[in-house]
């Protein structure tokens, strides 16, 4: 694989198998909101895209109801993010190999900042960030386009040709031909190699440390 100055990450599904958390605390909006989802293969659409889209798409709600729901799921989140999260194996070398050849990290995630902040805190890879590109509380929508965009100009818009967007959903993919940057498909995260392939991803990761070489 080339090697690149710049690497770009997707949060949930790349660096950290957050399902736990996150179907738990779906089930628990659901459940405020008086729907009873038994199908916890149905959730999987929920990790990668933006929690309104989610919540519009699969249970078909309106603006007002989807926003009422991500403030339901981040009232149970807030409280169990990190422990309901674990890193996949191989991150930490990973993200220290990086770091150990001048490589330039980015998040860029459509989680809220303060989760991935939190989460990364909890398991200690945030010192291995150089910038983190996220939602806000008060913004759910953006694309992640918009994301990968805000760690271009952090970063002073370097060359497309030295950045590489990694992650485990065809958004990442989408995003990164958006904005003209290779991709590595994360197919140990929550996407399969079929959706990355499909949607165009440069590189096919089978384990983290692929990144590596």
């Amino acid at each position: 694989m080339k090697e690149y100055n710049y690497y770009f990450f997707d949060f949930d599904g790349t660096l950290c198998d957050t399902t736990e958390g996150i179907f738990n605390s779906i089930i628990y909006s659901l459940e405020c909101y008086g729907i009873e989802e038994t199908n916890r293969e149905k959730l999987n659409f929920f990790v990668g895209p933006p929690l309104f889209e989610s919540y519009k798409t699969i249970y078909n709600v309106s603006d007002e109801a989807a926003n009422w729901l991500i403030a339901k799921y981040r009232e149970r989140y807030k409280t169990k993010a990190a422990e309901e999260s674990a890193l996949y194996d191989g991150i930490v070398d990973l993200l220290k190999e990086l770091k150990n050849r001048g490589k330039k990290i980015a998040i860029a995630s459509s989680k809220p900042r303060l989760f991935v902040e939190e989460i990364s805190k909890y398991h200690g890879i945030d010192v291995y960030y150089d910038f983190i590109s996220a939602e806000d509380f008060k913004n759910n929508h953006s694309s992640k386009k918009d994301l990968i965009n805000a760690c271009f100009e952090f970063f002073g818009n370097p060359q497309k040709d030295e950045v590489i967007m990694v992650g485990d959903r065809f958004y990442d993919i989408d995003g990164a031909k958006g904005v003209g940057v290779d991709s590595a498909g994360a197919v140990y995260g929550f996407g399969t190699e079929e959706e990355l392939t499909n949607a165009g991803a440069t590189y096919i990761l089978k384990k983290p440390e692929d990144l590596l070489y």
